[in-house]
């Protein structure tokens, strides 16, 4: 109970035994605690040194316990007053760092990161050092357990950070894994699916990004930390163009994961006609328009699945939900 403002298990027992008893000598509180003598005084010396304690003069020397309330209220005082201290320290030294971005070495830009442990603890880093925004590339070969770290993300979500994820089909094939998109949309997680992602990246803010070294089976082992310089600007603008080329994801009624189709429904009708085989001026018949007509909305329609052919279209349209 009283670990977070400095006391220790047995100076925690002591004091509280005290509070009990209103004082107690210090041969006795050894015997009431089951303690030898002489950790018993060590612990009153560190209790008085923390304030928690003061002692009657000699003879007859007892242990008096100082009221919690006032101690505990002085300590909180004490302890914000340091961490404010910390925080303004902290600002002054980022500023300061800041300042010499422009001089600092490739080294100092850019960290290599081994082993499957050290990578998490890097991604943790990461997701700690998100104030604003977190965006996430996800794509095999995974290189965490599949399951999903929902505290941490409510953790964020709580704190008003945005989390933003764009998702490869290949990842909603897997159930686990299209489980754990679930739950992170359920929690509140923008996430969106891509037919392809071109890099597995996490980006905190405009102040660090995380990428594997190498697009393999043991990618998970060494990976790139990135700090403020031209190549995390690259990376910030990947996860924009891929995030504005993506589908949204949405929950269905039994809590699975299904693309949102934003197409009208005239559109999807006419690729439903397209698909099934008919030409331009078929289309154009059942749609009651002019083949033209059906020519500059199949153009629109590439355009927004990025599609450079009517087949790659079909496709796009079938990866997005839209049929």
């Amino acid at each position: 109970m009283l670990g977070p403002v400095g006391l220790s298990r047995p100076e925690e027992s002591a004091y509280l035994l005290l509070l009990q008893q209103g004082s107690a000598s210090a041969d006795e509180l050894a015997a009431s605690l089951a303690l030898p003598a002489g950790r018993v005084r060590r612990i009153v010396k560190a209790l008085r040194r923390k304030g928690f304690v003061h002692q009657t003069p000699p003879p007859g020397e007892r242990v008096v316990p100082v009221a919690p309330d006032m101690i505990v209220d002085h300590l909180i005082r004490r302890r914000h007053d340091e961490l404010e201290a910390v925080r303004v320290a902290a600002h002054r030294l980022a500023e300061e760092a800041r300042g010499r971005e422009g001089s600092r070495r490739t080294g100092e830009l850019i960290e290599i990161v081994t082993g499957g442990e050290a990578v998490g603890q890097a991604f943790d880093r990461l997701q700690r050092g998100a104030h604003r925004e977190l965006r996430v590339l996800v794509a095999p070969p995974y290189a965490v357990p599949k399951d999903v770290n929902e505290s941490q993300l409510d953790r964020l979500l709580a704190q008003g950070v945005v989390c933003r994820a764009v998702y490869g089909t290949l990842a909603l094939d897997d159930p686990a894994i299209a489980a754990g998109v679930a739950a992170c949309v359920r929690a509140g997680e923008q996430a969106r699916l891509a037919h392809r992602v071109p890099i597995k990246l996490a980006l905190a803010d405009e102040s660090l990004a995380l990428l594997p070294l190498a697009w393999s089976d043991a990618a998970h082992r060494t990976a790139l930390l990135v700090h403020p310089c031209g190549l995390l600007d690259a990376l910030s603008a990947l996860f924009e163009t891929v995030w504005s080329h993506a589908v949204p994801l949405a929950l269905t009624q039994d809590e699975g994961i299904r693309p949102v189709s934003g197409l009208p429904d005239e559109d999807r009708y006419l690729l439903s006609l397209l698909v099934s085989g008919l030409t331009d001026e078929a289309v154009a018949a059942r749609l009651g328009v002019s083949r033209r007509t059906v020519v500059r909305r199949v153009t629109h329609l590439m355009d927004l699945a990025d599609a450079r052919s009517r087949l790659q279209l079909g496709w796009q349209a079938h990866e997005r939900g839209w049929l």
